[in-house]
């Protein structure tokens, strides 16, 4: 479940817990590595100053990488690394000791890195940084003193950072800022009283900016703003009055945003915006009824969308152009009423890459160009027994990179050329069955960066240059977390 899925009136409280459970957890364990009690000492001695565990979130900048990892001296920090060298050090440390700072929505503009972050006394705010002490620095003090602003939903729109943030007495509202103090601002309050609308969803598509937000008189529906000096407006009261649309999946197409929505007649179905409520359609009702489609991993492939989505035939691969003629199934997968279930479906080059299954048997890697002749299986149900079960699909640099499974190398790395001859096992970076469970697929300059599990356990970064798979930062010699 993401935050998208939670009741938009819940989304404060659980957006609050989520961030300071993680910070707690954080603290809890580097606590544990400074305890000079028996048993409680060995943590933070088996830990170098320059070694890190659990990367997270990692943005590109000026061929560095920056990222938030944690190390048991310094807690969930911010650092960077060289991915020519494979060196990696601590960027700045915003919290110092071991209560972490706890960076998170690492978002790129221009020369810097924009995130959350506390510092421990300024409570969860605004933060930006070039990677080094001296270019790190408190954007904002949006509420100010101690309390959490909380600022989330980075995106990067007309040259700007927008988020959604609390100031204390606006509730969650949406903010923006070109990087100073003084142009950090909220952009409207539409939801006055500190409820605040919860903006979500954050979508740029040509010059609009798509959001969702709620308000008293409307629910949750969708918002646009037209242009960066414009005022947020409703696009549609598509569930018409105070009971929720909620719109979710927002993805664009070209110059469209497809959705899903539920009107209060059809369920969860496609619609489609191009920010006018006269051009904000259901575009089909695939599965008439309440129940709805509930269309699922939209997907854009040019100028198509392509997705999963149920009707009598069971959950299955979808594809439209944006009308009701056009929007079809592509294949039955799993002919009759039995689901395929499409999962993690990923467009790289001409043709979308989704996991699914035939029978009940085993899960496979499918590609599919939308028709239904061009929908086939990349790896064979008797190659492996119970399937690979691809998981985690990404655009790696020239290949599909993905998760996948087999009974002598467990849970590792993969990679396809889009034929079934290409697709294989690029390491086993854990030797034998064990599992490393890569996942967080990032393209840098150098190649691709990704999550994973080395021998011990510790979740490393690592990178993938052509064939090569190697290690950002140093090795460890044993299980540190």
């Amino acid at each position: 479940m993401t935050m998208d899925d939670v009741s938009p009136r819940a989304c404060r409280a659980l957006r609050r817990f989520v961030i300071a459970a993680g910070l707690a957890l954080a603290m809890v364990g580097a606590a544990l590595a400074q305890d000079d009690g028996a048993g409680s000492q060995r943590l933070a001695p088996r830990m170098p100053e320059g070694d890190f565990v659990g990367p997270r979130e990692v943005v590109e900048l000026d061929g560095r990488l920056i990222f938030s990892a944690y190390n048991a001296r310094h807690g969930l920090e911010l650092w960077r690394a060289d991915p020519a060298s494979g060196s990696a050090a601590l960027a700045v440390d915003i919290r110092p000791g071991w209560r972490s700072s706890g960076p998170s929505w690492l978002t790129r503009l221009g020369a810097h890195v924009y995130f959350a972050a506390d510092d421990g006394e300024h409570g969860i705010e605004l933060w930006r940084s070039d990677g080094t002490p001296n270019g790190t620095a408190l954007v904002a003090d949006v509420r100010r003193g101690p309390g959490d602003s909380t600022p989330s939903y980075f995106v990067v729109y007309a040259g700007w950072l927008w988020f959604v943030a609390d100031d204390g007495e606006h509730g969650f509202e949406l903010w923006k800022t070109d990087g100073s103090a003084a142009s950090t601002q909220i952009v409207k309050d539409l939801r006055p009283g500190p409820q605040g609308a919860n903006p979500r969803q954050l979508t740029v598509v040509g010059d609009r900016l798509f959001f969702t937000a709620t308000t008293d008189d409307n629910g949750h529906e969708l918002w646009v703003i037209d242009h960066p000096n414009a005022a947020p407006r409703l696009v549609k009261d598509i569930r018409e009055g105070r009971e929720d649309a909620t719109p979710q999946h927002l993805t664009v197409v070209a110059s469209s945003l497809f959705f899903v929505a539920d009107d209060g007649i059809h369920g969860l179905e496609l619609w489609k915006s191009d920010g006018t409520a006269r051009g904000t359609t259901l575009v089909k009702d695939i599965r008439p009824g309440r129940d709805g489609g509930r269309p699922a991993y939209l997907t854009a492939l040019g100028n198509r969308l392509l997705f999963a989505a149920q009707d009598e035939r069971g959950n299955e691969l979808w594809a439209s152009d944006g009308t009701a003629d056009g929007t079809r199934l592509v294949k039955d997968i799993r002919a009759g009423a039995a689901s395929s279930q499409p999962s993690f479906i990923t467009a790289w080059g001409d043709a979308v890459y989704f996991a699914a299954t035939e029978d009940a048997r085993s899960v496979q890697l499918w590609k599919s160009d939308g028709t239904e002749q061009g929908t086939i299986a990349l790896t064979n149900a008797n190659d492996t027994p119970g399937g690979p079960s691809p998981a985690r699909l990404a655009r790696g640099d020239g290949v599909l990179l993905f998760a996948a499974t087999d009974p002598a190398h467990g849970h590792e790395l993969w990679q396809s050329d889009g034929t079934p001859g290409g697709t294989r096992l690029v390491q086993d970076l854990i030797a034998g069955p064990a599992d490393s469970f890569p996942d967080r697929f990032v393209v840098v300059r150098q190649g691709t960066v990704f999550v994973a599990l080395d021998a011990y356990g510790n979740e490393r970064l690592w990178l993938r240059t052509g064939a090569a798979v190697r290690l950002i930062g140093d090795p460890l010699p044993e299980k540190v977390r």
